[in-house]
């Protein structure tokens, strides 16, 4: 007889349009799985943190809605309380959170490292939504503090389970494509999100550090490459005009230690009418022949009196369920959620330690590459788009 599996408990961080749909028709995509996992009995408590008690609102009114609709009822335990602000609210959230304890972290960039280190330090298990932090020093801190505490640490890069990608991984591995030479990205999203959707820490971000990273760990994943130099490039026009202090479009290109070179191209002044809020392209070229994959037209087409819009069945969406007159949600980012819990139990029930997983998840150290790709970007937008080179340690240096 198969022993009784330990739930776990849960804290998340943040109540923004990643977690539960904020600014948008939706739920987000981390209550949906975080209700599944629950409905599937792998959670006992979830508490969730903010940094203002008024952001419950909207988290309230659609936990409630899609309860309803997943056919999932339980409650939740929130900080700060009601009607106050507490920027430490996650501190005190994460001393309350009983072991085994996980902590999903989905806030500005900014914020990511002192709040996976105060989970770590207390013992918790950690998973942070992209990028893990902005710099490789405070990456190795992290591992550092996680390897000391016994706890596991990921990022949340959803890209490695799209099906499309481990497609592509394939091909490099069997040698289908030959030696690589190079590999172009183009990644954009809508106006609505540097405008609306982060307007409160826009400054403190930029398009590729959010989004472009997604595929520099992608490109690091799929080859196993390590980046040589790297050189940015960005333009400041439409987000200045209304008076945000962000580029519009930044351009990465990359030389790999094994010869081949990467372009990571990306903007988020995307039309807010446009056909889905991502636009991404990928292709990889080599000596024996190419991929090229379309990652905003999967092969579905909504078209309404109101709109045309080019949806991805496969990341995260809703379907009809197999076995009652509910909904479910299913998709590759659904599964790199409930991937880490599922982990996590398998930790907390002894089944295995966290170093199992290096090289098969995305792990705070499988994340030095991308960590430090977003770093050198930075450091050459800020010095006139030289080439930034990379140490024996991966720290990125100017000549």
């Amino acid at each position: 007889m198969a022993l009784k599996k330990q739930k776990i408990n849960l804290l998340i961080i943040g109540t923004g349009l990643y977690v539960c749909g904020r600014g948008t028709a939706g739920y987000g995509t981390i209550l949906p799985a975080v209700m599944q996992s629950y409905k599937a009995g792998l959670i006992d408590e979830v508490l969730v943190a903010s940094n203002r008690g008024e952001s419950f609102e909207t988290f309230d009114s659609n936990f409630k809605a899609l309860a309803k609709s997943l056919g999932v009822y339980f409650s939740y335990k929130s900080f700060p309380l009601e009607n106050t602000t507490n920027p430490n609210a996650f501190r005190e959230a994460i001393k309350e959170l009983p072991d085994p304890g996980v902590v999903i972290i989905a806030t500005p960039d900014h914020l990511h490292f002192e709040m996976a280190l105060a989970a770590i330090e207390n013992g918790k298990h950690v998973l942070v939504v992209k990028p893990l932090v902005t710099t490789i020093d405070e990456a190795n801190q992290l591992i550092r503090a996680a390897q000391k505490a016994e706890v596991y640490g990921a990022v949340e890069f959803h890209k490695r389970w799209d099906l499309a990608n481990l497609k592509m991984k394939q091909a490099l591995e069997t040698g289908a494509l030959g030696k690589p030479l190079y590999i172009h990205v183009e990644y954009s999203q809508r106006k609505i999100i540097p405008t609306e959707a982060f307007s409160s820490w826009v400054d403190r971000t930029n398009i590729f550090q959010y989004l472009g990273v997604h595929y520099a760990d992608i490109i690091h994943f799929i080859t196993q490459g390590r980046p040589r130099r790297l050189l940015a490039t960005g333009q400041k026009y439409w987000l200045q005009k209304q008076g945000i202090d962000a580029y519009d479009a930044i351009q990465v290109l990359i030389e790999w230690s094994s010869g081949f070179v990467s372009t990571i191209l990306t903007n988020w002044i995307d039309p807010n009418c446009s056909s889905a809020m991502s636009q991404q392209k990928m292709k990889i070229i080599g000596t024996k022949g190419r991929v090229e994959s379309d990652q905003t037209n999967r092969g579905l087409r909504i078209f309404t009196d109101d709109c045309f819009e080019e949806v991805n069945p496969y990341f995260c969406q809703t379907y009809p369920a197999i076995d009652s007159d509910n909904i479910e949600y299913r998709g590759y980012g659904i599964q790199s959620i409930t991937q880490f819990l599922k982990d996590v139990q398998s930790i907390a029930d002894g089944e295995h330690a966290p170093e199992d997983f290096k090289g098969r998840r995305p792990t705070f150290s499988d994340s030095l590459v991308s960590t430090t790709i977003v770093e050198a970007a930075n450091l050459s937008l800020k010095n006139s788009s030289q080439w930034v080179y990379f140490g024996e340690k991966l720290e990125p240096y100017l000549e």
